[in-house]
């Protein structure tokens, strides 16, 4: 048994690489979200690398999943932020964990800042009209340099309607929300947010997408131009992945 559970991660060892607390991982594992590989006799819980790798590619997954569901619900409790206070919290955190790391340092507040702007966004722009769950996603790893941000809000075209009326689809609201500078009421100032997002990241030389509707933006590291493709699923809200 000591020989298997080397090549092996501990409980504490799982919970540094998933970024998330023992208790999290011991109550994943009662209730069966993320299962521990094996127990050893004295019912010690250990994971393999690969279980692990799955599950942090899961998070993606698991924002998009919420973000495009028919039938709304409460997201995983680790990664739900049901108020704004919540996640400035969260992203707080995350924010002193970038300081933490060297080869972070320079890029981190460009990163961190970016990803406060996608999620107070969230909760700015949906204040008093969110359609069914309040509150956003958002879940990181460091470790794999990925931060994930998603939401069932009402998102960018409805958002942009209210001052452009004549937009389309969600194609050219994305368009107009990450290139055009809008000034004046309120709800004009997310394609302000999101054009900052976009210069940050790129600053960053980092990748991202962000979804709305049916439309994907997509920015790859060193390149300044982007891309809006046709999404395969329609999502109301906003779904935001950074790579970096």
């Amino acid at each position: 048994m000591e020989n298997l559970t080397k090549k092996f991660l501990s409980i504490n060892e799982a919970a540094q690489y998933l970024g998330v607390s023992e208790a999290t991982l011991r109550r994943w594992d009662d209730n069966g979200t993320f299962k521990a590989t094996f127990r050893s006799p004295g019912a010690h819980r250990y994971y393999s690398q690969s279980d692990l790798e799955k599950k942090t590619k899961g998070i993606f997954r698991l924002a998009f999943d919420w973000a495009s569901s028919a039938v709304p619900y409460i997201p995983e409790s680790d990664f739900y932020c049901s108020t704004s206070d919540r996640f400035k919290a969260r992203h707080e955190i995350m924010a002193h964990e970038f300081e933490k790391v060297s080869a972070l340092r320079i890029t981190g507040s460009l990163i961190s800042s970016a990803a406060g702007e996608v999620g107070n966004n969230s909760y700015d722009h949906n204040l008093g009209n969110w359609p069914d769950i309040l509150g956003a996603f958002f879940a990181y790893d460091l470790g794999k340099h990925r931060i994930v941000l998603a939401d069932r809000g009402v998102g960018v075209l409805v958002t942009l309607r209210r001052v452009r009326p004549k937009l389309s689809n969600h194609k050219e609201a994305l368009h107009v929300a990450f290139t055009e500078f809008i000034t004046g009421r309120a709800p004009e100032h997310r394609g302000n947010g999101l054009k900052y997002v976009r210069q940050a990241i790129i600053q960053a030389k980092a990748n991202f997408i962000f979804q709305s509707g049916d439309a994907i933006l997509e920015v790859k590291k060193n390149k300044k131009d982007f891309v809006i493709k046709k999404a395969a699923n329609y999502i109301r809200g906003c779904l935001f992945l950074l790579e970096f």
